[in-house]
Formats: structure tokens, C-alpha cells, sequence
């Protein structure tokens, strides 16, 4: 063929063509010698030698080609080259316009060129007029990888296609030469092709043919069938495109094995295998391949040839039988029943799980085995032999089946199937239903003798016991009759009510109306509890504890109301009442005595304390009033509060840290007392020690914390926790404790009675490290 081109390039010489004559009456005489080699083979020559002459031409610098480049845009930044003006460009005028612009009449470009910007390698031809242009682009990406433009170098091959031309018409001209002797061969591959091409269009199978690249060379028209692709649309593409990317390392195992073979092996097509490959509208489908290597005369391996079959409708079928089987297995599993398939040899065809768990086998290992192998001579084998010996098509019966040495009742439902060749027998557990219905009949005589029982009950009972429906009473025990004046049963049946009750309670609130609000909450929580007047026939009043529940009988929601008469337990009452007032005035009485004894010793000790000249022993007194002071507190508060047995802690602090400052209002004229104390009531024998404790805490600091000071401040913080552990701080801004003195040894009496009241609440102590002096007493609550 380079032969034929340099022909057509310049003028030839006589060696040359000697050259080129021997080289046709060499084919011709192999073409001669060959007449049994089919007419595809003649054609893959001359596709060989176009090839050839391609690259030939595109070696050659006086071939046209010229170079363009665009951004991510598809905005042109390079044009330059030879046959700018065949494709309708020019050169400067182009650089900046949109490549979709110039090209807007021709989407085969466009589409090409959108596939470039989106990262594929391209390439494509071409036409302009009268010139063909072959244009190879692929995608300009940055550092990080990110595409920014595309590049692509376009060549003139128009000249190359007239060369092919020229080179067609010249084989054309050999083969008149050759027709006379290849005339029979020629009309019966003709013949040949002609059935082998309608065959190979005809086929429902797929027949495709790749390279050694692995681009797909050839398709015939059943890919737009299985691909939905016309085959122009694959060819030329990888036929990786086209697989799911999970198969694709298969397939590409596949394409490198068949292709390292050597050309000395013997050919022969490869196993057939299946693969899931993707169509255009993105929908799987299944194909079953068959693939041979496609050689040449020489042995070169040109890549691979075969034919594939769509199998889609039968991997569809194949799923759903197994998505059937699989539910069907996993409903025979899950059902709670021995189930099993039994041939006409009594011989086990299968069983579900359930009925091998139940004794501890796999459902494998009854396949095969006779069906009493596990118990000879059991009842539900003799059950099934005679099965089988009788003409009936399904039978029930009940039986016992030995279970892990337990003797379990099974219902037996067999049916026969195939012909009655074999059976399916299911064996439902009834032995907890045999025992139900047995425990029922003795819950019924249960049931029975204990309505009989309580029947004498709701008759023998004191109170009075009736059944209230929507309407009125529809039945009441023999005390209700006497509760409420009643001469008989009937007497009473049918009043409602309001019929047994004042106009008005005690409360002042309508009888009817409450009546109707109790009932209603009985009925939406089930039971209610209240006082009530009620009102017997005779007009005379009572009053009575009612207990409403609300239940069920036959369906049908009612009220059951017990009524006791409380007329001597509210007689009770009032006299325990009255006592209690009594006593409760006598108490504060008693606060109050003690109250003015204590404030009258502690006028005693400040009249005695203006007769006594020494200092000493007046602060002394002093200190004693204010502990008498702060007892008397207490009482007074009791006297005042409204519950005799605890106090407002709080209240009682401030009192007590108030008189403390109005006693020592020398010392305390320049300190500033602060408090934050938790609300908390306290009982009277621990708010006294805590009183006494903060009165001895308070004086210390008044007395000695503050000397050489011009100001300062005392601290009282009292916190209670949900625990019930109550911390009490007493802090001042003092000179500090001294160092030298130990407050659990002290011999002062304050200190000693602090340490003593502490042990008294059961708390503990702390002397903490601060500026001034910080004392923390922990105890807990009294329940």
C-alpha cells in the first residue's frame, strides 16, 4: 500500500514499478491459491493497508493539520495551523469565541466536544464542505487534577481519503483482472457474505467483535435491543463503559487471559460466563458471553470476537423463584408446626425447621430416612403407611409424638400430592389447648363455688353494696335495705340517686350534680372515695363513706357503690376534734408561760448585773441573758406559729442574730450583719442548740473579732439538700481565731457549749481556713 501512495506523490520509476508488479502478481497468485479463504479476509487486508497508508500520510509534514485550545467554557484561546479556512475558521477572529458558537449548526461536534470538557478523551471526524478533518482532543486538567480546557489537534484527511479511494478503485481494477479466474469464487462469497451479513443482522444474539485496546469494533443491530444503543453509538467506545463497575474486574480478567495466549495455542472459544452490564437508559441487563481471539494470517492477535445472549427475562424469572422459594422456606420455618414432605416410600423428602429443632437435627439429615428412624413402630409413622394404603386425598388425626422424652399432643393434617406419590403432613401442638380446655372446666366449678362464696359475702357484709347502671339501682345486698329504710329489694330497684340524697351537701354544692361528677370520675379512673350525706325514705339524714368502682358485667359498664354509715365515727370525730383544740389552746399556753419565765430570768439577770461592779462577771450575765433570750425565741414563735411542733428556722435566725446586735450595739455598731438562710422548718429540739450555737458563734465575733477595726461583717448561711443534711456557717471579717487555741479543747464556757450542742444534733464541727474566722456545723435534718 506505501507502494500505491508514493505512486500517487510523485512519478514512478521503472524499478518501482517493477517493484510494485511483483509485489500484485504476488497477492494475486496467493488470491489464487486462496479462492477457498472467504472474502472477509480480502477486506481485513485492505483495512491493514488503509491503516498503513494513514499513518503514512499523517507522518508527512506537508500534511495540514493545525492545533486549537479552549477554556472549561469551551472558550476558543488557540487556533493556529493549516486549513483554519476549510473548517469555516479563522484565525484570529475565532480566538475568544465560544467553540459552541462556531459550531452551533453541528451537534456532533458539540456533543464531542462536551464530552472532552467533561474529562473523556475524544476523537472524531469532521466534514466541512468538500474537506474531511480527523480531530483528536482530550481535556487540560491543573495540578489538582480538575479539568480547565480542552486541546485538540485537527488533520487535513481529505487527501487521504481520496487516496483511499483512488486505492479502492485500483483494487477494484485487480479484481477485474483476477474476475475471470475468481468469477465462480467471487459469486459464491458474495452469496456467502450476503447470508452471513443477513445472518449476523438477523441474530437476536448480540455478535461484537473488540480490539486489542478493548474499543469495540464491531456490533450488529441486536444491540439496540439488549443495549438500547444504535450500534454507530458503541462503536468505537471501551466496551468497559457498558459493565457495572462491580463486574469490571472480572471482565477485565477475562480480556487479558484470552489475549496472553500465544498464537502457537490451539483456538478455541472460552467457557461461556454470565455478566451484568448496563444499557443507555441506565437499567441493568444480563447477558450470557461466548468470546473467541481474533487472529490474523500471521498469528497477530487483533483483540476478540464472539456473541453474547440477553438472559435479563430469565435472571428476572431465576430471582423471583428464588425470592418465592425463600419466602416460601421462611413462612414454613417460622410456622410453629411440624411440617413435612413424605414420599409414597415413607421416606423423609424434607422438613421445615421448626420440626428438626424440635429434635436437635438439621433439616438435612432427615432427607432420605424413613420416617419412624428416630421412634420404630410410632404412631405417626403407622399413621402415614396407612395413609398411603388408603385411597383418601387428606386425613386428620390426633396423636401423641414422643419429644426429648416428653409426650407432647399433636394434631396431624396430612394431604396428599403428585398424584399420590407423596405428602405433606403438618403437625399442629395441641397439648397446650388440651390442657386449657381441661384447666377451664375446672376454672368454670372454680369460678362457680367462688360466686357462690362471695355471693354470701356481698349478702353478709355490714355496709350497704349496690349496682347503679345508666338509668337507676339495679340490685343491692339485705344491708342496704336496712341503711336506707327499705322494706324489700324491690323497694329500692329503679331509684336513681339523688332520690337518697339532700338537695344540697354540706358543702353547699349541688347533691345532683356532684353526684353526677363523682360517677363520671369513677368511670374514667375506676374507683372513687368521698363523704357523703345521704338521705333514708323516711326523710331522716346520715352520713356515710362512699367507695364507687367501676366494672364490667356482660359487657355492659357499671357502678358498684359501697356505703358505710359513719354516723358514730363522725361523732368520733368532732369529740377527738374538740380535744384536740383544747389541748392545742393549753400548748400555746404553755409556750407562752415558759416564754415569759425565760424573758422574766433574763430581766432578773440584767437587773442583777447594774448591782455588780465587776466587769467580768457582768459580761458573763450578759452572756447567759442572751441565752436565755434566744430559748425564749423559740417559744415565742411556737406561741405565734400555727403548728405547735416546728418553727420557721429562718424567721427564728434573724430574730436571734438582731437581738444579738441590739445587746452588743457598742461593738456592733460598725458590723454589718448578712444572711442567707434556705427556707426550712425545724422542730423545738433542734432549732434550740442551733440557736444556742449561733448566739455563743455571733457573741465571740462581736467580742473579739473586730478589735483595732473601725468595721467588719458577719456572715450567716444556713443551705438544706434534698438529702436532708443541713450546713450551718457562721463567718466574720475579723482579726482571725488564734492560732494557739484549740476550739475542741478550749476551756472558755462558749466554745465547750458549742462543741457540746454540736454532739447534741449528732452533727460535726469545722474550724475553716479563711480570712476571719469561719466556723461550719453539718447535721442532719430530724425526720
Amino acid at each position: 500500500m506505501s507502494h500505491c501512495n508514493q505512486s500517487i506523490d510523485r512519478s514512478p520509476n521503472p524499478a518501482e514499478m517493477y517493484e510494485n508488479a511483483a509485489i500484485w502478481q504476488q497477492k494475486a497468485d496467493r488470491l489464487t491459491l486462496e479462492l477457498s479463504n472467504t472474502r472477509a479476509k480480502v477486506h481485513a487486508e485492505i483495512d491493514r493497508l488503509k491503516q498503513e497508508n494513514d499513518t503514512l500520510h499523517a507522518a508527512l509534514n506537508s500534511s495540514p493539520t493545525f492545533l486549537w485550545a479552549t477554556d472549561k467554557d469551551g472558550r476558543l484561546t488557540v487556533v493556529s495551523g493549516k486549513g483554519l479556512e476549510n473548517l469555516g475558521l479563522k484565525p484570529r477572529a475565532t480566538v475568544g469565541q465560544s467553540i459552541f458558537e462556531v459550531y452551533g449548526s453541528q451537534p456532533d461536534i458539540l456533543e464531542n466536544i462536551a464530552s472532552v470538557l467533561a474529562g473523556n478523551d475524544r476523537t472524531w471526524n469532521a466534514r466541512q464542505g468538500h474537506f474531511i478533518h480527523e480531530i483528536r482532543s482530550a481535556a487540560l486538567r491543573d495540578a489538582k487534577g480538575e479539568v480547565v480546557g480542552a486541546v485538540g489537534v485537527s488533520t487535513d484527511i481529505t487527501n487521504r481519503q481520496k487516496s483511499i479511494a483512488t486505492l479502492e478503485t485500483a483494487n477494484q481494477e485487480l479484481e477485474h483482472k483476477l474476475q475471470q479466474q475468481t468469477a465462480v469464487l467471487n459469486a459464491a462469497l458474495a452469496a456467502s457474505e450476503k447470508k452471513y451479513r443477513n445472518l449476523v443482522e438477523t441474530s437476536q444474539e448480540l455478535i461484537w467483535s473488540i480490539d486489542i485496546q478493548g474499543i469495540l469494533t464491531f456490533v450488529n443491530t441486536a444491540a439496540k435491543r439488549i443495549y438500547g444503543y444504535e450500534p454507530p453509538e458503541m462503536i468505537g467506545r471501551r466496551f468497559t463503559e457498558f459493565l457495572v463497575p462491580q463486574q469490571k474486574t472480572k471482565q477485565i480478567e477475562i480480556f487479558a487471559q484470552l489475549l496472553a495466549r500465544t498464537s502457537l495455542q490451539q483456538q478455541t472459544p472460552n467457557s461461556p460466563y454470565e455478566i451484568e452490564q448496563v444499557r443507555k437508559d441506565g437499567s441493568p441487563v444480563h447477558l450470557r458471553v461466548n468470546s473467541i481471539v481474533n487472529q490474523a494470517e500471521n498469528g497477530a492477535i487483533l483483540g476478540l470476537c464472539g456473541t453474547a445472549t440477553d438472559i435479563s427475562d430469565r435472571k428476572r424469572s431465576e430471582e423471583a423463584l428464588q425470592e418465592a422459594t425463600d419466602q416460601l422456606r421462611a413462612v414454613l420455618d417460622a410456622v410453629p408446626g411440624l411440617i413435612s414432605w413424605i414420599g409414597s416410600d415413607l421416606r423423609y423428602i424434607g422438613v421445615n425447621q421448626h420440626l428438626a429443632t424440635s429434635f436437635q437435627l438439621s433439616p438435612e439429615s432427615f432427607v432420605g430416612q424413613e420416617i419412624n428412624f428416630l421412634d420404630k413402630g410410632s404412631s405417626f409413622g403407622e399413621l402415614i403407611r396407612k395413609f398411603f394404603d388408603s385411597s383418601s386425598h387428606q386425613i386428620w388425626q390426633e396423636i401423641d409424638i414422643e419429644i426429648n422424652g416428653s409426650i407432647r399432643n399433636y394434631l396431624i393434617v396430612a394431604q396428599k400430592y403428585n398424584q399420590g406419590t407423596a405428602a405433606v403432613s403438618v403437625g399442629i401442638d395441641i397439648t397446650d389447648r388440651k390442657r386449657a380446655e381441661a384447666q377451664k372446666t375446672e376454672l368454670i366449678a372454680s369460678l362457680q363455688e367462688s360466686e357462690r362464696k362471695l355471693r354470701s359475702l356481698y349478702e353478709a357484709t355490714s355496709d350497704a353494696v349496690m349496682l347503679l347502671d345508666e338509668q337507676a339501682f339495679f340490685d343491692c345486698n339485705i344491708a342496704t335495705l336496712a341503711i336506707f329504710g327499705c322494706a324489700n329489694k324491690k323497694q329500692f330497684y329503679g331509684k336513681k340517686p339523688s332520690e337518697f340524697s339532700p338537695q344540697f351537701q354540706p358543702s353547699g354544692q349541688d347533691s345532683c350534680s356532684l353526684s353526677a361528677q363523682k360517677i363520671s370520675t369513677a368511670m374514667q379512673t375506676g374507683s372513687c372515695r368521698f363523704d357523703w350525706v345521704h338521705k333514708r325514705l323516711d326523710g331522716s339524714e346520715f352520713p356515710a363513706e362512699v367507695l364507687l368502682n367501676a366494672m364490667e358485667i356482660n359487657g355492659r359498664k357499671v357502678i358498684q357503690a359501697v356505703v358505710r354509715d359513719i354516723t358514730d365515727r363522725k361523732r368520733d370525730e368532732d369529740r377527738i376534734k374538740a380535744s384536740l383544740a383544747e389541748k392545742e389552746v393549753l400548748l400555746k399556753e404553755i409556750h407562752h408561760r415558759v416564754k415569759n419565765n425565760l424573758q422574766v430570768i433574763s430581766s432578773l439577770l440584767k437587773l442583777q448585773s447594774r448591782y455588780i461592779q465587776d466587769s467580768q462577771i457582768t459580761e458573763m450575765l450578759k452572756e447567759s441573758q442572751n441565752r436565755v433570750r434566744s430559748m425564749a425565741l423559740v417559744h415565742e414563735q411556737l406561741y405565734q406559729s400555727k403548728n405547735l411542733s416546728n418553727i420557721d428556722f429562718a424567721e427564728y435566725i434573724q430574730n436571734l442574730a438582731h437581738n444579738l446586735f441590739q445587746a452588743y450595739e457598742i461593738h456592733a455598731e460598725c458590723v454589718n450583719l448578712q444572711t442567707n438562710i434556705a427556707p426550712c422548718s425545724m422542730n423545738i429540739d433542734t432549732a434550740v442548740p442551733c440557736g444556742l450555737i449561733i448566739n455563743e458563734l455571733v457573741t465571740n465575733s462581736l467580742k473579739y473579732a473586730f478589735k483595732g477595726k473601725t468595721q467588719g461583717t458577719i456572715n450567716i448561711n444556713f443551705t438544706l439538700d434534698n438529702n436532708g443534711v443541713c450546713v450551718l456557717n457562721v463567718t466574720d471579717s475579723g482579726i482571725g481565731f488564734p492560732q494557739d487555741l484549740d476550739y475542741r479543747n478550749a476551756r472558755t464556757l462558749g466554745l465547750r457549749l458549742v462543741g457540746s450542742l454540736v454532739k447534741q444534733i449528732r452533727g460535726k464541727i469545722e474550724l475553716l481556713e479563711t480570712a476571719g474566722t469561719s466556723f461550719k456545723i453539718t447535721f442532719l435534718k430530724p425526720k
